[in-house]
């Protein structure tokens, strides 16, 4: 019996050692994110750093234990079983299975890495884009954009260390421990017992959570104990979740601290009448607003063109110069009409931000079994009503992340994607993500220009602006020339920036001359473009707590014929993607029904109404202040647009409070419209109830 508890030992104590080879590859992942992030705070913080570390090893040894459980098992028979002929099959099954393990984390770990280059944050449910988005264009953007043959040789290196290591260990004299049976017999429960708190990670009632990575009051340092694999799992939890909406919005809704609409409709609706007694049912119809009558608008009715321009970043386009054209034949544009630099975008992927705009819903639609059902949110319902020709045009596949399917039951009659596209433009062509945005505003000109009796909307979304930012053969770019300060601060190598930047020319440039072709024709009478980025591009730069504008932030461009201007503008004013479809409106329907959790831009009788909100990150932005409304807040202050952590700043509790309500709102405005029938027959029509001047 002594011999077979000194086996047992001597390959538990093998385990161990391979524990301690994957700990160290978790914990190089950690330090080159220290050295990518290039913060300060981890050197000035070193207390806080060394709590990181050490609540990183726990979450690694979370990960690491749930792989040792099988070899554990394994190993557990040898107790029982005499000679060593049990234990040399079994080791050598074991040692395949930690080669197969940490080759997975390796993989894990590398697209963790290269997952930060895009979205400045561990891998979480946007990962499953690869599976939900165009497979073939984002691997040919990965193929493109990241140092796969670096990756594999860093992958092969490290496994040909493993097999050198197993062979080391294998070759080690092994220990000879002569302990009585009843002291090996609680050693070896204590054994177990170990490896059940490695699972947990805890002694209290919960194991370790995702929250547990908070253990400072910096951002970065707070970024380094989660590692990739953790990450992923924790994801996949969130994709499960997702697929219940009710559920999902619920839970955020705890967070968020309601129960019921009225609730929210109380703290949103600020310098407005709310009636003492306020059903929920009422609160919602609140959210419903109808445009002023007016006898020129019911009579000469614009065309409106709303264009949702991919990765249009505001950030980036602030380097624009001489040396640096950034705004091509969109800068004659940008300076001759209204464009809104305080914005933020709703999502921070595409997807997030096109249903945002499309149907004002934060939370994912397209993918879900409710896409088959119209929604009284829908952006496109008072167009359709008012009379127009409704239409959704994409670069891109109309069947990408279910469009085709979603789009028709929002009020939109017409779907075109890129091959309407290559049917329509001689000689078009695209990248894997769709037709060229020249193209596709081709084809957009070209149908707005077919006449008819009944005035169009049209909703663009273009495509070419992404990775591997493939353009045209036939595109001449201006000059890119970065300075050295910009230099400094890339993330990525220098001629990938230029790349990158070249593709945010090109898609300006096509903007513009869209705009020109408008601007030379009849259609500048009577057309409304407006025109928006989905989301910041954040390949090119990291961003601090204190830049959370900048990372948000996206451009609002609006042409408005001198017949439909206001009489009042600020583009200094703070707002999102919230605010664009009330001010559209406001501006081109008469005694219009909408839905809106926004604000009409133009409307200036009260300026403290304005601020905008990042659903995605849970931010909201006013002049003077910033709050994150996530289930642990943070409020700040802002000075000269950088923020500053002040937890007692009034202006920020507001914030937090109008922005946390008003997000609340919208869940409840989605979630009242989920119908149990949701069948793709399509025979639904949303209703819009009255207006809140009608309540």
């Amino acid at each position: 019996m002594h011999d077979r508890f000194n086996q047992f030992y001597n390959s538990i104590y093998k385990l161990f050692q391979i524990y301690i080879f994957q700990l160290l590859i978790f914990t190089c992942f950690r330090i080159s994110f220290i050295i990518r992030l290039h913060n300060t705070d981890i050197l000035r913080l070193p207390a806080d750093a060394a709590m990181a570390f050490l609540r990183g090893f726990q979450y690694d040894t979370m990960v690491i234990s749930y792989t040792l459980v099988l070899p554990f098992a394994l190993c557990l028979p040898i107790l029982f079983t005499p000679g060593g002929r049990y234990r040399t099959f079994i080791e050598k099954v074991i040692w395949g299975f930690f080669g197969l393990s940490t080759a997975i984390f390796l993989l894990i770990l590398f697209i963790d890495q290269y997952f930060y280059n895009y979205f400045q944050s561990h891998i979480n449910i946007l990962i499953f884009g690869l599976i939900d988005d165009d497979t073939k264009a984002v691997m040919s953007s990965v193929w493109s954009d990241y140092p796969i043959w670096k990756i594999f040789t860093m992958w092969l290196s490290v496994m040909t260390a493993y097999v050198f290591f197993i062979r080391r260990i294998n070759k080690k004299k092994e220990l000879n421990m002569k302990l009585p049976v009843w002291t090996s017999t609680i050693a070896s429960l204590a054994l177990v017992a170990i490896l059940f708190l490695g699972i947990r990670q805890s002694l209290g009632i919960f194991p370790l959570q995702p929250h547990d990575a908070a253990v400072s009051s910096c951002k970065s340092i707070n970024f380094l104990p989660i590692n990739g694999v953790y990450a992923l799992k924790t994801s996949f939890s969130e994709r499960e979740k997702s697929e219940n909406l009710n559920t999902s919005a619920k839970a955020i809704l705890k967070q968020l601290g309601y129960e019921h609409a009225a609730q929210a409709a109380r703290d949103y609706f600020t310098g407005k009448e709310v009636p003492q007694h306020l059903s929920d049912e009422e609160a919602l119809k609140l959210l419903f607003h109808t445009t002023r009558k007016n006898a020129f608008l019911k009579k000469n009715r614009p065309n409106v063109v709303f264009v949702m321009m991919e990765s249009m970043s505001n950030y980036n386009m602030s380097f624009d110069s001489d040396s640096t054209d950034l705004l091509a034949g969109l800068r004659t544009h940008f300076k001759s009409d209204l464009v809104f630099r305080n914005f933020v975008s709703g999502g921070t992927t595409t997807i997030q931000s096109l249903e945002f705009l499309l149907v004002n819903t934060p939370i994912c639609l397209t993918q879900s079994k409710y896409r088959f059902q119209p929604f009284p949110t829908g952006v496109a319902y008072p167009f359709k009503n008012s009379g127009y020709e409704t239409s959704f045009l994409t670069g891109g596949e109309t069947t990408w992340r279910n469009i085709h399917e979603m789009a028709p039951q929002q009020g939109f009659e017409k779907l075109y994607g890129k091959y309407d596209i290559y049917n329509s433009i001689k000689n078009s062509e695209g990248n894997n993500w769709g037709a060229y945005d020249e193209y596709l505003f081709d084809f957009a000109y070209k149908k707005l220009s077919d006449g008819g009796t009944e005035p169009k909307f049209m909703f663009i979304q273009t495509t070419t602006n992404h990775t591997p930012f493939i353009l045209p053969s036939s595109y001449k770019p201006g000059e890119i020339k970065l300075t050295s300060a910009v230099r400094k601060r890339l993330l990525v190598k220098e001629d990938l920036a230029v790349k990158n930047l070249t593709s945010l020319q090109y898609g300006n440039n096509c903007l513009g001359a869209f705009l020109n072709r408008i601007k030379n024709s009849p259609l500048a009478e009577n057309t409304i473009v407006v025109a928006t980025g989905d989301h910041n591009n954040l390949m090119l730069f990291d961003f601090d707590e204190s830049q959370q504008l900048a990372q948000r932030s996206v451009p609002l461009y609006m042409y408005i014929p001198r017949r439909y201007r206001p009489a009042q503008t600020d583009t200094e004013i703070y707002g999102s993607h919230k605010d664009i479809f009330p001010t559209i409106y406001n501006l081109a329907l008469s005694g219009s029904t909408y839905y809106s959790v926004g604000n009409d831009l133009f409307n200036l009788s009260d300026k403290s109404v304005f601020f905008g909100t990042n659903f995605s990150s849970c931010t909201a932005f006013s002049p003077d202040a910033a709050a994150n409304f996530n289930n642990s807040p943070i409020l700040y202050e802002s000075r000269s647009k950088n923020l500053i952590r002040n937890d007692k700043y009034h202006n920020a509790q507001t914030l937090l409070r109008r922005a946390r309500a008003q997000y609340a709102l919208s869940l409840f405005a989605i979630m009242s419209s989920l119908s149990p029938e949701h069948s793709p027959s399509g025979n639904q029509r949303a209703k819009l109830p009255p207006s809140n001047s009608q309540l």
